[in-house]
Parts: structure tokens; C-alpha cells; sequence
């Protein structure tokens, strides 16, 4: 039987966290050893991982999403798609054509199943599009919302079926995964978290960056996954220790904390990631090595994982 990817999941309860900064980076590590890499952006409003591996957005498709078209002609005016919709996206008076409302529509298709003279059609419209590419052998599946759209959960939806279709249909075909969610706890994280075999919080050590912990940490065990947080900026106004002890006491599972280090806002500005073996940045740096014992402990879950 083929071994199914690990998945790993990549969040936080607040934004600027550097979540992205980590998934990107636990990424080249996996693939510095040669591991079959799969990163997904599910930040669909702000999807930035190909700017931090020096890419380009590339093999770009179009998401579509489903609206009602109404055929008068046929349309007996009953009111029973209205009725039944539950996010009221139909404007129906008596008498009337329903008239729908596609900024609240949610796309469930109810309304064209239902209508019992046939009267919905079933149209489309573009909500997003999605980016295929490989960047330092690194493979990138991007989601992208368009602009003035707001359902951003039909985006990550897509994505995730791409991820499905490729665990039935190619289960070898890469070895980790690696979901990066947007920020915040709504369905679009919701949907990466369930997909998660292990779920990544990432924080700072800040009473703003505990409190939206704790939520995401909320989410998480209400989805019944396992997780271990990243402390990101730890020697920040130098609370780290304070702030570790304040998580242990709290029962909460600490895969590692990095500090503040200059190399890391260099490889921002280069678009190289810190821990890729290419790139010339110190080797005895702070964030490095801490960078290093993440990925061991992360090598070490995986081993536990494949054992059990």
C-alpha cells in the first residue's frame, strides 16, 4: 500500500505572526533532504510564499463559482427557491421573478435542484484563480481571490480538492505537504486545520499574540488535532522565557521559538529562504539553529507517526 503524505498545517490566531516565514522555511528543510515538497498558499487574500522562495506566479487557471440564471420564460413564480434558500440570496415578491442577490449567494446550487419547472439554470462566475509552479524544487499550488469577491472559502475548497486528487490518484508523488492558512479562525482556516496530520500555530511573545493563541488553539482541539506552537520574535523585549513558561503552564506543546535575527529580514528582502542550503546566510545564526531543532523534532514526529 502507498504511504500517504504527511500533512502539516501552518497557522495563526492574528496576522504578521510569521507564519508564512515558517512554512516556507520548513518546507526548504524537508526539501534540502531530498523530500518531495508540495506548499499550498491558502491565504487567498494575501498569498505571498512564492515572494519568500524568489518565484513568479505562474500555469494560472480560473476558479469559478456557481450563480442562479433565472429563465423567465419558464419561471411559474412560486417563490419555492426563495423559500428554501437558506442565505437568502433570491429576492422573490409575490407575483414575481425571484431576483437574485449573487453577493450573498453561497453557491450551494439548492435553488436549481428544487425548482420544480425548471426555471434555474446553472451559470458561473470567475471568484479567483489558482497558480501552478516549482521553485527551488519546491512545488507551489497558490489560490488567489479576486478582487471585490468575498467568498474566499471557495477558493481553499478548490485547492483542497486538488490536494485530494493527488493523495487517490498519485499518493507517492510527494512525501510532505505543507498548508499555509491565512490569518484569523474562520472556515478558511477551519478547512486546512482538518486537513492537517499536525497543526503549527505560530506567535509571538505578546498578550495580543497569547490571546489569538489560545483561540487558534480553541479551533484546534474543537477539530480533534494535534498541535505544537512556534514562538516566533521569542527574544523580543526579552519576555521569552516568561512568555515559554506561561504556555507550559498552560499544557501547551512548544515545537520550538526563534529569535529575533538579522538574517531573516535579509532573506525577506532576497527572497531566499533562510534555510535553504544554497543561500549565504550564517550557519550559526540564532533563528538557524533554532530553525534546525524545529526540523528535528519535526523528523522525529513524523518517525513516531510511521511507527505507530
Amino acid at each position: 500500500m502507498p504511504k500517504r503524505p504527511k500533512i502539516i498545517t501552518v497557522t495563526g490566531g492574528k496576522g504578521g505572526t510569521g507564519k508564512t516565514l515558517c512554512a516556507v522555511n520548513i518546507a526548504t528543510m524537508f526539501k534540502n533532504e531530498s523530500k518531495k515538497v508540495l506548499l499550498i498558499d491558502g491565504d487567498v487574500e494575501n498569498p505571498n510564499t512564492y515572494l519568500l522562495l524568489g518565484g513568479t506566479l505562474n500555469n494560472k487557471s480560473l476558479v469559478n463559482y456557481f450563480k442562479p440564471q433565472i429563465v423567465e420564460d419558464k419561471c411559474t413564480k412560486c417563490g419555492i427557491c426563495a423559500e428554501n434558500c437558506a442565505s437568502h440570496a433570491l429576492l422573490y415578491l409575490d407575483g414575481a421573478v425571484p431576483i437574485p442577490m449573487l453577493t450573498v449567494c453561497s453557491g450551494c446550487k439548492l435553488c436549481y435542484k428544487i425548482c420544480p419547472s425548471g426555471a434555474i439554470q446553472p451559470d458561473s462566475k470567475i471568484i479567483g484563480w489558482k497558480y501552478r509552479s516549482e521553485v527551488n524544487s519546491i512545488s507551489l499550488l497558490i489560490g488567489e481571490l479576486k478582487p471585490s469577491e468575498a467568498r474566499s472559502a471557495a477558493i481553499v475548497e478548490d485547492l483542497l480538492k486538488d490536494v485530494m486528487t493527488i493523495i487517490e490518484q498519485k499518493p507517492n508523488e510527494f512525501d510532505i505537504i505543507i498548508l499555509d492558512t491565512a490569518p484569523g479562525a474562520h472556515c478558511d482556516v477551519e478547512l486546512l486545520i482538518n486537513m492537517a496530520d499536525l497543526v503549527i500555530p505560530v506567535t509571538e511573545p505578546t498578550k495580543f499574540g497569547e490571546m489569538d493563541l489560545l483561540r487558534i488553539i480553541e479551533l484546534i482541539t474543537l477539530l480533534n488535532k494535534e498541535y505544537k506552537v512556534i514562538v516566533n520574535r521569542s527574544s523580543l523585549l526579552g519576555f521569552r522565557d516568561e512568555f515559554l513558561e506561561n504556555l507550559s503552564n498552560k499544557n501547551i506543546k512548544i515545537l520550538g521559538d526563534i529569535p529575533l535575527d538579522d538574517d531573516v529580514v535579509h532573506s525577506y528582502c532576497q527572497g531566499t529562504p533562510l534555510m535553504d542550503v544554497e543561500a549565504n546566510y550564517s550557519k550559526d545564526g540564532g533563528a538557524y539553529a533554532s530553525f534546525l531543532k524545529i526540523y528535528d523534532k519535526l523528523k522525529e514526529w513524523i518517525h513516531e507517526k510511521d511507527n505507530r
